[in-house]
């Protein structure tokens, strides 16, 4: 692989300075205010001290976490719901914060390859990244098995990941459902809590990123 810098607002972390992504989720960021509870008209949930900020444009309730990057220890496998819920709605980068890298092809987007090499309309929680900061993944992050860039020219916002409240009858008790997808506008968002924003990629081709590594090496312009 070619010899990539690292982006300088990038973080790192412990003796081995590895890079912490963006989006990451740290130990020290625990939740805030109230907790989810039953609506008094038992007609959803909601947040006794809710404020709008709470909810997105299309009415879904969002998971309060604190946003402290750095306290802590960083939780590589998860992320954080509002810098998550950022990178993908304004295509930033979800290792560094600055801008994705796009191209004609769309936005790059890093998968991880299951066998099945159509993605035209995947459904991901995981925000786009930049070419240096995908070479950074490709060789750090294990859980990135035998990786795959996408270009995406047309990214939609298709929904919301997170747990899915049911009532319980003759009481205010709520169960829970984690690590359900919603998609906007079903009839169940009055009874959700979210916690990662879902992409849906179209119009998708795959590239080879190793060509792409080499291609940013030798560019005299930072890659856009």
């Amino acid at each position: 692989m070619p010899d990539i810098a690292v982006p300088e607002a990038l973080t790192t972390w412990g003796p081995r300075q590895l890079p912490v992504p963006y989006a990451a989720h740290w130990s020290g960021e625990g939740g805030y205010g109230r907790r989810v509870s039953m609506r008094l008209d038992g007609a959803g949930v909601w947040y006794l001290d809710e404020t709008p900020a709470d909810r997105d444009a299309f009415g879904v309730l969002w998971a309060r976490v604190q946003n402290t990057p750095g306290q802590g220890r960083p939780d590589f496998p998860a992320m954080h719901p509002a810098r998550q819920r950022r990178a993908q709605a304004e295509r930033l980068c979800q290792v560094c914060g600055a801008s994705a890298s796009h191209n004609r092809d769309g936005w790059l987007f890093l998968m991880k390859h299951d066998g099945d090499d159509r993605y035209e309309g995947t459904k991901t929680t995981k925000p786009p990244v930049c070419l240096p900061c995908a070479a950074l993944a490709v060789e750090y992050c294990p859980h990135l098995t035998k990786p795959v860039g996408v270009r995406s020219r047309r990214p939609k916002l298709w929904g919301v990941f997170g747990t899915l409240f049911t009532p319980t009858p003759n009481t205010a008790r709520l169960q829970a459902h984690v690590d359900q997808y919603l998609p906007y506008g079903h009839r169940a968002t009055d009874w959700f809590l979210a916690s990662q924003l879902v992409v849906e990629l179209k119009r998708c081709t795959v590239v080879d990123l190793d060509a792409e590594f080499t291609a940013l090496n030798r560019s005299p312009e930072p890659f856009t």
